[in-house]
């Protein structure tokens, strides 16, 4: 019963029915009525049978992470602001309390991962419909003033126009979704972490099948992601292919199959008005922004200027969710925060490792592997340090790790992650990420 109520939840939470078809319930808190019923039936269950699945130097890490965010207010003068930041940080933090506590199997984490892959096909269609016939498009699609110079008919369309209709070059139409997601940018970052999860239903020789069950939805998924017009989830695909074309073709096939498909993007986006090389938000603001972000690391190495605070120093975000967390947080929450994507990442590696290969384990690692870096590739671009997703992410790799290692309980111990100890292994990516920021913006 406690995992009937987890999916529903995590069916809603995505979906937002309510906000979408009967907003006037808002008020009465039914997802936080249902959040509560949910987290108690789950911590019952996992208490009785000794269950959680997620191995405790994510706990660890987790908490060590939270404790950062209230630790940069404080040392920045403002005590009462600690309070304020762990607040609006735990509904990501117990979001992946809430997934570890429920996934524990390789079924419940197919269910899980199905559940959102449908929630956000069918989000994906909705925007595209309300893009193409103006219904529910002021929910459902952000207008943006455009900075182009060519207005095309140079007339301003009207309050009722239909997006997909608009030719006055006046604004820039993109499709995003409600809630946490209700960011163009959100909407196609989850976008990119359901698309490999999708191809868990792939059978050898279907090819009917595969074209209804995967082809459909795949096209649908990306077809919403073009109309979001966020660049990053371009780069995000990008990952996700990597990770596909490296283990089948190997690191020389799969660079020059990646530079066709990087070469064929940029040509594709050229007529958008938000092009790879647009002036809006240009790669130009985002060097300066990479740069400010360093200059606060240095000024501020150990604690950050504080949770939130980044903007108080620079007129845009950070645009990179690296930057964003060690010139918030310093290197103390930088640490917390990269030692959770380096554990998640290697607990994968180890689970496609020791699982035997064509297993629902080996499967369901693999597939998350390639979420992630897709997720992590988008994440380089937008600054989502905090953003539920990325938790719900990190809570499914833990999960198949806990299920791969059921398997072969031998390779749990997070000192077995590859033969290499997982706080170096985090210290060396905290040193080549932020060395990787300081390269692009001495090439900028």
């Amino acid at each position: 019963m406690s995992f009937a109520i987890f999916l529903l939840y995590v069916v809603l939470v995505f979906l937002r029915p309510i906000e979408l078809l009967a907003p006037e319930l808002t008020d009465y808190r039914p997802m936080l009525w249902l959040w509560l019923l949910a987290f108690g039936s789950a911590l019952v269950r996992s208490v009785m049978k000794r269950q959680f699945s997620a191995h405790p130097v994510f706990l660890w890490l987790l908490g060590g992470f939270t404790l950062a965010l209230a630790v940069s207010m404080v040392a920045n003068g403002w005590a009462g602001g600690a309070i304020d930041a762990v607040s609006q940080f735990s509904a990501s933090a117990l979001l992946f309390v809430l997934v570890c506590m429920n996934v524990t199997t390789v079924r419940r984490l197919q269910a899980t991962c199905g559940a959102v892959v449908v929630v956000l096909v069918l989000a994906a269609g909705t925007t595209i419909w309300s893009y193409h016939t103006g219904e529910r498009a002021e929910d459902l699609v952000l207008r943006q003033n455009s900075y182009i110079d060519d207005r095309g008919d140079r007339m301003p369309p009207g309050d009722t126009v239909v997006p997909a209709e608009d030719t006055s070059g006046f604004y820039i139409w993109r499709v995003r979704w409600l809630g946490f997601l209700n960011d163009p940018n959100d909407f196609a970052q989850a976008m990119v972490m359901a698309l490999p999860l999708l191809w868990a239903l792939y059978r050898p020789r279907r090819l009917l099948r595969n074209a209804v069950l995967i082809g459909l939805p795949s096209a649908t998924m990306l077809y919403s992601m073009m109309l979001t017009q966020s660049r990053g989830a371009i780069m995000g695909v990008g990952g996700v292919f990597a990770v596909l074309l490296h283990k089948r073709f190997g690191s020389l096939k799969s660079g020059i199959a990646l530079g066709l498909m990087g070469a064929a993007a940029i040509a594709a986006s050229m007529g958008s008005e938000r092009a790879l090389s647009t002036k809006e938000s240009s790669a130009g603001d985002r060097i300066e922004a990479w740069s400010t972000g360093l200059m606060m690391l240095k000024s501020w190495p150990l604690f950050g200027v504080g949770y939130g605070n980044f903007q108080e120093h620079h007129h845009l975000t950070a645009h990179n969710s690296f930057v964003l967390c060690f010139s918030e947080l310093g290197l103390f929450g930088y640490f917390m925060w990269m030692g959770l994507l380096v554990v998640a990442y290697k607990g994968m590696a180890l689970a496609t490792r020791h699982a035997p290969p064509g297993s629902a384990e080996y499967r369901m690692s693999e597939l998350l592997r390639m979420s992630f870096v897709g997720f992590l590739t988008c994440a380089w671009f937008l600054s989502r340090t905090y953003q539920p997703t990325l938790y719900f992410l990190l809570a499914l790799c833990a999960s198949a790790w806990y299920c791969a290692t059921r398997l072969a309980p031998e390779h749990a111990a997070p000192g077995s992650l590859q033969g290499e100890h997982w706080v170096r292994a985090t210290f060396k990516v905290m040193v080549l990420s932020v060395t990787a920021v300081l390269g692009f913006v001495r090439l900028g």
